[in-house]
């Protein structure tokens, strides 16, 4: 019930829906839309994005970023999973090399890895997921190829090799090509790598007669037309781009997909008109009117259903205009057409642009700077109409000279738009869109026509038609998760369940502060949980079954902490080039980066002079102590607890005014004639039954209030207050090689990671530190930088002693979940 209340909340998809009022419907319609609904409710999805400091590091420096947590469907950030799992993994063995544990809130995050300096040199892969996300494809996961230097240099002489085509592969406009009709055919031509590859061909019919010449537009993509006809081949010979007409050019051959022999057509023009996206049906086996029936065209951007319309079966073409305004936002919108039957037939993609992206600006107080000297950045977040925008973003100042700008590469607004919806392992160019930022680049003149072929060589994988339709629904066993949980299982020892109610209590002891105590109960197959804990680090956990009278032993088992699989993957191929002296350069000064932050670390050691400190050592704190002193102590040091069958058993006799009245189950307390005794175990209330279960050699001691001692605890301290201190629930208590008596289990587990804070220098104060050589690559890292009401932000550091130029980049998002990406550079010299 609790699982189910949660996802009822996940997404406030319904109010998108209920909105959906100008549908044209009838009966077909009305279930592809009534059960697309119903899969968007009941199975919502998530997308997460990690913001670096930079894209790629040498062994032995640390690895900034921030998370982001976004609704899959509305783009909404602060998701209801509030635990983010991010992974270091090596592809080459598929083996996690570091795990983290990150607690969110509203929506955001952040953390760092300490890359080990014996890290060998490697493409690795960061992963970036929540617990819920597990219910569906890993493909969905963040995903981001991140290289590791250790000190070799390669040449552009390595890679001659991918400058060949390894393949390509073709795609049919709506998803087939039709005998006697023409279409459209895009291609995308790759190296070994999977890397676009610019080339220009010629189309054959039946290996002879030439039909056209056609050349790929951007990254090995494009498209040419030609009506095939029954009967027939064709196929395709390529070359390089620019070798056409050279004769003795390497060449690579093709063949087309073979067309059908009747069918329908789709084919979409979303580049010349700005009011509507225009889509053209063309039917070869058109019906006659006494076998009328609708056929349906549905558009959706991300699930949530934009446009309707029915189509007659009896005409052989038509055309429908669907107007841009009923797009909702941003990015990708999947256009199908659905036959008589109901049957999707032809399929294609297309990307809407409405500009309600953040307008983000960073500007430098000056154009030019000297080392060590004091930067003033105003960062300004604007909407399309110039309107001041609240939001939270994320800010990296690099040195230009050891970390190559890629402002083409992947980013918040290309992955959230873009590249999130087109990943999946069943297509074959799935996940590789190369250069994303590219696309929304509105210097780019091509970029509207080139992003227009880039999705017809894609497809759209986060449902499949065919499921929704025959109202196939994924199970979802990864519940949501608003904090830490622990779960298992108490049994008899034979395996078997009890009929009996079992209690379970749980105990985490947190360091320098009140340990966690919770009970609970297990349901009818003894299985049982604690959720939303919030702990850090990792750290012991106590769980002990408490058995009910006449109940046997039991035995108790944690759940294991299971991880997403890694598949084992070939290394991608690194595209990126240095110029040899300036990749010696770059080495050299990390590794005297990495040397300086040792020194700086050895320096604030060794900073304070001796210094002899006389007084008297003064006993820590007990958080679990509320009170100022008690009445009795009971000190179990002084004590052979083997001796005793329970707690009552050592209070018996030794505290004057305390009576026990009956035994086992029966028992009764009573202080000074009271008999409403208040009862804590570790600070915490229980009852006298809880009290009884604790093993006696697991207490530390028991305190006793009587009287004015008990008034801290107001009424409930009338009648006196008995409070048992446990060993396991000091906080500097190490159980962890104790060995669990039956019906108790000990563990360690990890709890959330240790915020690290970015250090940067200040150089307007004078410190020892400051004589060393600064030229670090990351001269500042800010993972929150909150604009105000007049969307304005300002961000301080200081720069290094590199004379270079230093580039700015800032990413993040709105109250509202519109996001934005800025940049800006200035010189230090």
């Amino acid at each position: 019930m609790k699982k189910l209340k949660i996802l009822l909340v996940f997404f406030t998809l319904s109010a998108v829906f209920s909105a959906f009022s100008f549908i044209q419907t009838d009966d077909l319609s009305e279930k592809i839309l009534g059960q697309l609904m119903r899969y968007m409710r009941e199975t919502p999805q998530e997308k997460v994005y990690l913001h670096l400091d930079k894209p790629y590091y040498m062994a032995g420096e640390t690895m900034w970023y921030k998370g982001y947590l976004f609704d899959a469907a509305t783009h909404n950030i602060d998701s209801v999973s509030r635990v983010l799992y991010v992974d270091l993994i090596d592809p080459s063995v598929g083996k996690v090399l570091m795990h983290q544990i990150l607690k969110c809130e509203k929506g955001m995050t952040d953390g760092s890895f300490k890359l080990p300096d014996t890290l060998s040199e490697n493409i690795y892969t960061l992963r970036a997921y929540t617990n819920y996300m597990r219910n569906f494809s890993e493909d969905w996961f963040f995903q981001k190829p991140v290289k590791v230097w250790q000190g070799s240099v390669k040449s552009r002489a390595d890679y001659t090799q991918m400058t060949d085509v390894a393949d390509c592969q073709f795609f049919p406009e709506g998803g087939y090509m039709v005998n006697g009709l023409e279409g459209r055919m895009a291609f995308k031509a790759v190296n070994a790598a999977g890397r676009g590859l610019d080339v220009e061909g010629v189309l054959f019919e039946n290996d002879k007669d030439t039909v056209s010449a056609f050349k790929s537009a951007h990254l090995g993509m494009g498209f040419f037309y030609y009506k095939p006809q029954a009967g027939k081949k064709y196929s395709v010979k390529l070359r390089r781009a620019g070798s056409l007409e050279q004769s003795n050019a390497a060449e690579w051959t093709y063949n087309l997909p073979e067309a059908q022999a009747q069918g329908l057509t789709l084919a979409v023009d979303n580049t010349t008109n700005r009011t509507n996206i225009k889509v053209f049906i063309n039917n070869t086996h058109p019906q006659s009117a006494d076998k009328v029936a609708d056929m349906v065209i549905v558009a959706h951007q991300r699930g949530i259903p934009c446009f309707t319309v029915k189509l007659p079966n009896t005409k052989p073409n038509g055309a429908v205009n669907i107007p841009r305004t009923m797009i909702p936002d941003d990015g990708i919108v999947q256009i199908t057409l659905f036959d008589t039957e109901g049957v999707p037939r032809c399929e294609r993609l297309v990307f809407v642009q409405k500009n309600k992206t953040i307008n983000l600006k960073l500007t430098a107080d000056k154009t030019e700077y000297k080392p060590r000297e004091k930067v003033t950045l105003l960062l300004e977040a604007t909407d399309s109409l110039g309107k001041p925008v609240v939001g939270n973003f994320s800010l990296a100042a690099t040195d230009g000279a050891q970390v190559l700008g890629d402002k083409n590469g992947e980013n918040l607004m290309s992955y959230l738009f873009l590249s999130s919806d087109l990943n999946g392992k069943d297509a074959v160019l799935r996940g590789v869109v190369e250069e994303p930022a590219y696309y929304f680049d509105k210097t780019q003149k091509a970029a509207t026509r080139d992003l227009d072929v880039l999705m017809m060589t894609q497809g759209w994988r986060r449902f499949v038609w065919q499921d929704i339709l025959s109202e196939k629904l994924p199970k979802l066993p990864f519940p949501i998760e608003q904090g830490l949980s622990v779960t298992g299982k108490a049994v008899r020892p034979n395996g078997k369940i009890t009929s009996k109610p079992i209690n379970i209590t749980f105990m985490i002891g947190k360091v320098d502060k009140k340990p966690i105590l919770q009970l609970a109960t297990a349901d009818s197959l003894g299985q049982f949980g604690f959720y939303n804990l919030d702990f850090t680090d990792t750290t012991s956990v106590f769980v002990q079954a408490v058995k009910e009278k006449g109940l046997g032993v039991l035995n108790v088992t944690l759940d294991k902490v299971t991880r997403p699989q890694v598949a084992v993957t070939k290394i991608p191929f690194n595209t990126l080039f240095f110029d040899a002296q300036a990749f010696a350069d770059f080495l050299k000064t990390t590794r005297e980066t990495l040397e300086f932050e040792k020194k700086l670390q050895l320096n604030k050691e060794k900073m304070l002079e001796t210094v002899e400190v006389k007084a008297k050592k003064k006993e820590p704190l007990d958080e679990r102590r509320i009170y100022n002193r008690a009445s009795n102590t009971i000190d179990m040091k002084e004590i052979n607890c083997g001796s005793y069958f329970s707690i009552l058993d050592i209070i018996q006799g030794r505290v004057p005014g305390v009576q026990i009245m009956g035994m086992g189950a029966d028992a009764q307390v009573i202080i000074r004639g009271g008999s409403s005794v208040n009862f804590r175990l570790d600070g915490m209330p229980v009852d006298l039954e809880t009290i009884q279960t604790i093993p006696v050699c697991d207490i530390e001691a028991i305190d006793i209030l009587k009287g004015p001692d008990a008034a801290i605890f107001g009424l409930t301290g009338g009648d006196g207050v008995i409070a048992v201190l446990t060993k396991r629930g000091n906080p500097n208590y190490d159980y962890s090689n104790d060995s669990s008596p039956v019906g108790i289990v000990v563990q360690k587990r990890q709890g959330y990671t240790p915020r690290r804070e970015f250090y940067a220098p200040r150089y307007d104060e004078s410190k020892p530190e400051h004589e060393f050589k600064d030229f670090r690559a990351t001269l500042h890292w800010q993972p929150y930088v909150q604009t105000d009401a007049n969307g304005k932000a300002v961000v301080v550091f200081w720069n290094s002693d590199a004379r270079t130029k230093i580039n700015v980049v800032a990413e993040g998002v709105s109250k509202a979940g519109r996001v934005g990406v800025g940049s800006c550079d200035y010189w230090v010299k």
